[in-house]
């Protein structure tokens, strides 16, 4: 072959040449686009996807037969992105629908995307599902992501099946065990059920101490404990060794395997579990597990926890938990005694999970135990055993809440041998009454305090209830009525005893409560042997006195019972009432009301249509929907609620008022229209949209206003003659008495799109609103910074794709430019600042899921799909672990810790761009032990050179190609080798590699005969993960 360039060889020339093309303006000029959002794909239980991000928050494709369905997307106050459907509003009303089913941000993160896994796990009543789960009226189901299971309902109960995890020599005598055991009490015979990773039992810590055992994970290898979380706790309750005894070392463990040897498991899972254990005659159940979700005991775990108890009498001991925030499910359950975590020297461990319990401010957690740098068993072979301190050969080092819930379960178990017809209330209590309180904590770090199982087992006299949450007390106090609580003492002893009651209660402040608030009547008591007494708690809240949280103990020599009530601050009512638009109250809204200066969202719901919402003095942002059969959505807000007083508000139907946009040309199609709703707060930002056609939802005028914090939002995408508008228009401060807005020509940014045929006779299909022969071009206005999804696909005449829909990340546009969609080089992606690691390639636990979109077109932020046939091969430091049909996707389970992994793809098409690709992905990964997916360190090569309509470029002139890589942990990575081939790939060549202002270029001859380019490269990051890359038929030449 003869080159047309034979002497463009030094780094000078070539310097020059791209120098040159660079102070060129083309029509291949990059959008100043950036990602506004987070963009991950997922279809609700409903059937209808959703991809967060963009414009109104997120783009939604209704499922089959939803196509007039109208969608709300909010964002609570932790941030997290809801998408409903509005038939789904009267369930969550109800209580029927579970509200996690639509919390897309928290799907995604753990593990539900359409990428990950093709089904939906749920619990369900009614049903006759693969788990059955007495407990609570329902059975666990698996459906998949279409409107089917949606459709056939019929009025079930519905909840998302959730993931659970683990809540990860000288603790057991810092209880008292040793005193316990010289008094007699080891827990003999009593069973234990521990519910967990399973178990090791060939331990020589843990010989013969397995009574049964059941597996609940479906897992491989059983009950056997290949995670060592099980192991590790189990021999705290009960494992027998010279130096590192277990509590009750004579206790009988029941096993149940809820979590699989990841660490992880199902809701669903723990309930069966649950409802096995109390079965087997366990008197004590521990969970060291749970969700770290915050939540107020109604949760369909802590429900069966409630159940259980009440049915068994075994009593529950659950992990706090190790965010150091609220306590989560099942640890949140009433009946439960949940145990957070305190160090050798009794301080609270930073990580222990704390109350008060959200929503009610009950006293959560109720004691605490040791669980910093705990020596237990060590599961041989498991995941833990390489990841984690070794004591000698057979034992590790952990700490979490996880090792503290089995020290209290230990002495629960101790307790219950010596008194074989306690059930969990009389447990719960005496360790409750015996536990040692730490100086300066409080009652919602620690609740009673330390357990101390030798005092338990000594004391003859405990009270009940174990504790007492006396709730939340109006504002104003001058009229507060006193609350009288009861408490029982029991004396099981063989002597009468006098007791002497005081009271130990702080302020907000942590000062000692006024005088009078607290009062004990009669203050002296005598409990006969074998006998009962009762004195009553006098709660005072009209002394003068600062309002909030009061917490402390009545104290009866050395029994405590931890006492709070919460003196309501200043507040006050909200009374609104929701009118219909035949002028009558109606059930048919939904509501939340959110503190400005507090990130916390109230909720209510009175079927009537009137409701009062008390809440303490403040300003408020309020929205409410209203839905009725046959009548348009109304959206209504007060976006500046002053709650200095009592308020009244009517939200009537009636006075709302059309909506839409107004643009300088008429007669446009419109797609993708919304109303969106944006406040902020002194802690974040506040959104909320509905997506509908206009004329099916209505505003009502705000008559608050909050100006430079609420923003009125309306916009969507409207199509005329090689005309696109993405626009929103906005109005500050509230809704206006006119919620038509008017959007200027003069005010948008101008964007030339212009859409390439990867060969003639195609048309293409842009955002559903074009289809057009190819190639084309447009004129689309942007406004300025606002984000939006698009998609392209190129069919051929008969609407058949020959390269599928293309999405981007939302792009904002600043200024005017030119765009090119559907241009070469097509190759496979792992987009520059993409917030979508987890869509592309992740590991979960020993589960990696890939989805590499393998003909993304040369557009920034865009990922691309087309017909091929390909595989895709996972080698596992050279050895081969499995081979899935389909290029750059597939999902395999590999074997458990650190490796080098290699995945190769390869992938052929009947086109003449882009005809093979092949990539080899080099990456180090190891188990993943957090149930959220964790990105791998995948990247890849792009190349982008200023092409023609039909992806070709001019066989005379040298073609400057920039070079970047993408990855998919956003590390520093480098492109290290180009080579060129005129034939197909039969030989190849070196090309030149410079950076040149902060990026990479090749430049390439052509051989005057030849009619495509083939490009092969190789790239790296620092940490030594690389990839191999080669695009056959990369783009033409002319």
């Amino acid at each position: 072959m003869k080159y047309s360039m034979k002497t463009y060889t030094t780094r000078a020339v070539i310097g020059a040449l791209i120098a040159v093309s660079l102070s060129t303006p083309t029509a291949h000029a990059e959008p100043s686009a950036r990602p506004m959002e987070p963009s991950q794909g997922i279809t609700l239980v409903t059937g209808d996807k959703v991809i967060l991000g963009g414009a109104g928050g997120a783009t939604v494709r209704p499922g089959n037969g939803r196509e007039r369905i109208q969608f709300l997307t909010q964002r609570d106050t932790r941030g997290d992105m809801h998408v409903t459907p509005v038939d789904a509003l009267s369930g969550l009303r109800s209580g029927q629908l579970d509200p996690r089913l639509f919390n897309v941000s928290q799907l995604i993160k753990h593990g539900f995307g359409d990428a990950a896994r093709p089904d939906i796990p749920l619990i369900v009543s009614g049903t006759l599902g693969a788990r059955s789960l007495p407990s609570i009226g329902a059975d666990a189901v698996k459906v998949a992501k279409d409107s089917g299971f949606w459709n056939s309902r019929q009025g079930s109960r519905i909840w998302l099946d959730g993931p659970v995890k683990a809540l990860l020599d000288k603790s057991v005598p810092q209880i008292g065990a040793p005193a316990a055991w010289q008094a007699g009490f080891t827990g003999k015979d009593t069973k234990v059920a521990v519910l967990d990773t399973g178990i090791d039992g060939t331990h020589p810590d843990l010989l013969d101490a397995v009574a049964d055992a059941k597996d609940f994970t479906d897992s491989p290898s059983g009950t056997q404990d290949k995670h060592g979380h099980g192991t590790h706790v189990a021999s705290i309750v009960t494992g027998k060794n010279e130096k590192y005894n277990g509590v009750a070392p004579d206790t009988r463990l029941v096993v149940g395997k809820v979590l699989n040897d990841r660490g992880s498991g199902t809701e669903s899972g723990v309930i069966a579990g649950m409802q096995w254990a109390a079965s087997s005659g366990a008197r004590v159940i521990n969970m060291s597990l749970g969700s770290e979700i915050p939540s107020d005991g109604t949760d369909v775990v802590s429900q069966a926890v409630n159940t259980l108890t009440a049915q068994s009498g075994a009593l529950f001991v659950i992990a706090a938990g190790n965010n150091g925030d609220l306590v989560g499910s099942p640890a949140a359950a009433d009946a439960a005694l949940t145990v957070g975590a305190v160090d050798s020297k009794d301080a609270l461990a930073p990580f222990s999970s704390r109350g008060p319990r959200f929503q009610d401010n009950a006293i959560k957690p109720e004691i605490t135990a040791p669980g910093v740098d705990i020596v237990a068993a060590k599961a041989k072979g498991s995941f833990l055993a390489d990841r984690l301190p070794n004591i000698g050969e057979h034992h590790l080092m952990m700490s979490g809440t996880s090792m503290a819930a089995p020290h209290v379960a230990g002495a629960a178990a101790i307790l219950a041998g010596q008194h074989p017809d306690w059930k969990a209330a009389e447990l719960k209590a005496a360790l409750m009454n015996s536990a040692k309180p730490q100086p300066g904590v409080s009652i919602f770090e620690q609740g009673a305090g330390r357990v101390d199982v030798a005092k338990a087992v000594s004391q003859t006299v405990r009270s009940m209830p174990a504790s007492v949450s006396n709730g939340v007390v109006r504002w104003p106090h001058t009229d507060d009525k006193p609350i009288t609580n009861v408490l029982t003492y029991t004396n099981s002893g063989t002597s009468d005893v006098s007791l002497t009651f005081g009271v130990d209660v702080r302020d907000p402040a942590g000062k000692a409560a006024p005088a009078g608030m607290f009062t004990v009547s009669p203050a002296t008591l005598v409990v006969p042997a074998g006998g009962q007494a009762q004195t009553s708690l006098v709660v005072d809240t009209t002394v003068t006195a600062a309002d909030g949280l009061y917490s402390g103990f009545v104290t009866a020599g050395d029994l405590r019972t931890p006492i709070s009530v919460t003196r309501e601050p200043e507040s006050h009512d909200a009374k609104l009432e929701f009118i219909g638009f035949d002028g009558k109250p109606t059930p048919d809204y939904a509501m939340r009301i959110i503190s400005f200066t507090n990130p916390y969202q109230y909720q209510r719901y009175d079927a009537s249509g009137s409701l009062t919402v008390r809440l303490p003095k403040g300003k408020y942002f309020l929205e409410a929907q209203l839905r009725q059969a046959d009548r348009p959505m109304v959206i209504m807000t007060e976006p500046g609620l002053d709650l200095s007083k009592d308020v009244s508000l009517k939200l009537d139907a009636r006075d709302a008022r059309p909506v839409g946009l107004t643009l300088d040309r008429t007669g446009l199609r419109s797609a993708e229209t919304f109303v969106e709703l944006s406040s902020k707060m002194a802690w974040g930002t506040l959104d909320s949209a509905v997506r509908s056609e206009f004329g099916d939802v209505v505003v009502r005028p705000s008559t608050t206003s909050a100006p430079g914090e609420f923003r009125y939002s309306v916009g969507g995408r409207f199509a005329g003659e090689s005309l696109l508008y993405n626009v929103r228009g906005d109005a500050g401060g509230k809704v206006p008495a006119n919620p038509v807005l008017k959007v200027r020509d003069r005010d948008l940014v101008k964007v030339r799109s212009v859409h390439a045929a990867t060969r003639p006779g195609t048309k293409g299909v842009r955002e559903g609103l074009f289809d057009k022969p190819l190639p084309y071009s447009l004129d689309e206005f942007y406004s300025p910074g606002v984000g939006w999804h698009s998609s392209f696909s190129e069919q051929d005449a008969d609407g058949n794709p020959v390269q599928n829909i293309f999405t981007s990340d939302p792009r904002g546009f600043t200024r005017s430019t030119v765009e090119h969609w559907n241009q070469g080089v097509f190759g496979p992606v792992t987009p520059e600042n993409s917030f979508r690691p987890f869509r592309y390639a992740s590991r979960n636990a020993d589960t990696m899921v890939f989805a590499i979109p393998m003909y993304s077109d040369s557009g920034a932020n865009r990922e691309g799909y087309s017909a091929n046939t390909g595989t895709s091969t996972l080698y596992r430091d050279e050895v081969e672990i499995a081979t899935r049909p389909g290029a750059g996707g597939g999902i395999f389970e590999v074997p458990p810790g650190k490796a080098t992994y290699r995945l190769h793809v390869e992938s052929t098409r009947d086109r003449t761009l882009s005809s093979k690709v092949v990539a080899d992905f080099t990456f180090q990964s190891d188990t993943v032990t957090d149930p959220v997916p964790e990105p791998l360190s995948l990247m890849t090569v792009r190349f982008t050179p200023s092409l023609d309509d039909f992806s070709r470029a001019s066989r005379v002139i040298p073609t400057i190609v920039p070079v970047s890589v993408g990855h998919n942990t956003k590390g520093d990575a480098w492109p290290t080798r180009v080579e060129v081939s005129h034939d197909k790939g039969a030989t190849w060549r070196a090309a030149p590699l410079v950076s040149f202002g902060g990026k990479w270029y090749t430049v390439i001859g052509h051989p005057r005969d030849a009619v495509s380019v083939s490009l092969r490269a190789s790239a790296r990051d620092s940490a030594g993960n690389s990839v191999n890359q080669t695009v056959i038929d990369a783009f033409g030449l002319r």
